[in-house]
C-alpha cells in the first residue's frame, strides 16, 4: 500500500516547515530510514527519513515549498505496487491537514466509600492492576504506575485507568513561566503537555537554553508533561553574580523547581553539563526520580574538548557563538546565521557571559572535567538510558562505553553520523529513544 510522507512536527510551536532540498528523485528506489529530503524550521535544519520501503512515486512539495505540519510532501509506492493518477490524487487530498478536536473531559467521580491511593506492587515490582485495567491502559497509552487505585488492596481498576486518561490539564499548550526559588532567584521554564506518562524534565548543557530541546519536545508532549529549564545563568533565568554555579548548586536549583511544580517522580533528561546535574540529583535524592536519560553527558570521565574551554574563555559575541555551534554540530548546515545571532544575543545579555563563565570554570579546566562534576555511576540507582552522538568532538564516546558498564542499570544507544547534540541533529531518533525508555519503566 502506498505511503504518504508528511511534514513532521519538530518542536512545540512548529506549524510548518520549508522543503529546502530533495536527496533523491522521483522514481528512485528507497529503503525505510533513508534520508529523502531536507526541512528547515525556525529552530533547525534536518533530513527527513523515508517511513517505508518502495519507490518515490511522487514529490508533492518541490524545493522551496512551505508545508503545514502533517501536510503531504511525497508519496512512496510499495515494491511492485501500481497507483493510478486518481488514486494518487485521492491519497494526497486525504492526507491534507484537517482540524483535530479533543473530546471534553473531566475527572470521573470515584465511587462512594472508595478512596484513591497509589497502586500496590507485587514482590517483583509489578503494578497491581486487573487484566481489564492493564489492557485498557495499553489502549490509551497510560502508564499504570501513574494511576491512583481504588480497588481492593490497592488494585487498579479499568475505571481508574479511564479517570487517569481524563485527568488532563486544562491548558496543555506550550507556555513559558517563571518560578522563584527560595533565595529570590527566578528561573525561566518552558512547559507543555498533559499526558499521563511520567513527567519529563529537560536540562541543557553549558551555554544552552531550553530552546535546545524545542525540536524533540513536540513528539513527547502528546504523552507526557514536559518541562524544559533555563539553568541559572542561562537563557532568561537569573544571572546574578556570586550565585552557586557549581554542578551541585545547579542541582539544588533544579531539585527546588521539581518541588515547586509538584512533579511526581519525573524522568530527568540531561545533555552535556545538564547530564552531570541530573546524575547529581539522582545520586543525592534517588527517591525523587524514576529514571535518567543522559545525552552526551559530562561527569562520566576526565576529558573535555580544549576548544570548548578556549571558547568559553573568549569574548562573547557572534564569533564565539559560531565557534561553539561548529564544535557542537557534525553537520555544518545546522550552524545557521539566526542560530549564531540567537546564541550571541544570549551571551551579550547583562550578566550572562560572566555567569556562564562561572559555570564553565567550576566544571571544566583546560581540557579536563573538574572533580566537582564527576558522579560515581554506582551511586545512581535509578534506571539510566545513555544516548550518544558517535561523532562527538566535545566529550569522547569512550566515556559512554565505560559508564554503561558502571551504572547498576543502564543501556546505551549510539546515534550514528551526529555530534555533541543529537537532540537537534537526530531529533526523531532521540525522541523515540526517550519515549521507549519512559515506557520501559512501567509495568
Amino acid at each position: 500500500m502506498a505511503t504518504v510522507v508528511k511534514m513532521p512536527k519538530w518542536g512545540l510551536t512548529m506549524t510548518a516547515g520549508t522543503v529546502t532540498g530533495w536527496l533523491c528523485a522521483e522514481g528512485a528506489e528507497i529503503a525505510a530510514g533513508d534520508p529523502i529530503f531536507t526541512v528547515e524550521t525556525e529552530k533547525a535544519v534536518n533530513d527527513v527519513e523515508a517511513p517505508s520501503n518502495g519507490i518515490l512515486l511522487k514529490i508533492v512539495a518541490v524545493e522551496g515549498s512551505e508545508v503545514l505540519v502533517s501536510g503531504p510532501v511525497a508519496v512512496i509506492a510499495a515494491p511492485g505496487e501500481t497507483v493510478s493518477d486518481d488514486e494518487l490524487s485521492t491519497l494526497i487530498a486525504e492526507a491534507s491537514p484537517s482540524g483535530k478536536t479533543t473530546a471534553p473531559g473531566g475527572r470521573t467521580a470515584v465511587g462512594a466509600g472508595r478512596s484513591a491511593r497509589a497502586a500496590s506492587r507485587d514482590d517483583s515490582g509489578r503494578v497491581n492492576a486487573s487484566p481489564a485495567a492493564r489492557r485498557r491502559a495499553g489502549e490509551l497509552g497510560i502508564e499504570l504506575a501513574t494511576v491512583e487505585a481504588t480497588g481492593p488492596d490497592g488494585r487498579i481498576t479499568s475505571d481508574d485507568v479511564e479517570r487517569a486518561a481524563a485527568a488532563v490539564t486544562a491548558d496543555p499548550a506550550p507556555r513559558e513561566e517563571r518560578v522563584t526559588l527560595g533565595d529570590g532567584r527566578e528561573l525561566n521554564l518552558l512547559l507543555a503537555g498533559s499526558g499521563a506518562g511520567a513527567p519529563l524534565v529537560f536540562l541543557h548543557g553549558l551555554g544552552g537554553s531550553q530552546s535546545t530541546w524545542q525540536v524533540v519536545l513536540g513528539e513527547l508532549a502528546d504523552s507526557h508533561r514536559v518541562v524544559a529549564i533555563d539553568l541559572p545563568g542561562h537563557g532568561t533565568s537569573d544571572r546574578r553574580a556570586g550565585a552557586d554555579y557549581t554542578a551541585t548548586g545547579l542541582a539544588i536549583a533544579v531539585t527546588e523547581v521539581i518541588g515547586l511544580l509538584e512533579l511526581t517522580r519525573p524522568i530527568l533528561i540531561g545533555h552535556s553539563l545538564g547530564g552531570a546535574v541530573a546524575m547529581r540529583i539522582a545520586a543525592d535524592k534517588p527517591s525523587l526520580l524514576i529514571g535518567l536519560v543522559l545525552i552526551n553527558s559530562a561527569g562520566l570521565g576526565a576529558e573535555i574538548s580544549p576548544e570548548l574551554t578556549r571558547l568559553m574563555a573568549s569574548e562573547p559575541g557572534p564569533e564565539t557563538a559560531r565557534g561553539l555551534l561548529e564544535l557542537y554540530y557534525e553537520d555544518s548546515k545546522l550552524v545557521l546565521d539566526r542560530g549564531v545571532q540567537e546564541m550571541a544575543q544570549m551571551q551579550l545579555a547583562e550578566g550572562a557571559w560572566s555567569a556562564q563563565k562561572a559555570v564553565a570554570s567550576a566544571a571544566f579546566r583546560e581540557g579536563s572535567q573538574s572533580e566537582s562534576v564527576a558522579v560515581d555511576p554506582a551511586s545512581v540507582l535509578v534506571p539510566v538510558q545513555i544516548v550518544w552522538g558517535e561523532l562527538d568532538r566535545v566529550i569522547p564516546s569512550e566515556h559512554a562505553l565505560a559508564a554503561v558498564r558502571a551504572f547498576p542499570d543502564a543501556t546505551l544507544a549510539f546515534v550514528s553520523g551526529v555530534g555533541h547534540v543529537p537532540q537537534v541533529e537526530a531529533a526523531a531518533r532521540t525522541a523515540t529513544l526517550i519515549k521507549r525508555f519512559a515506557r520501559s519503566l512501567f509495568g
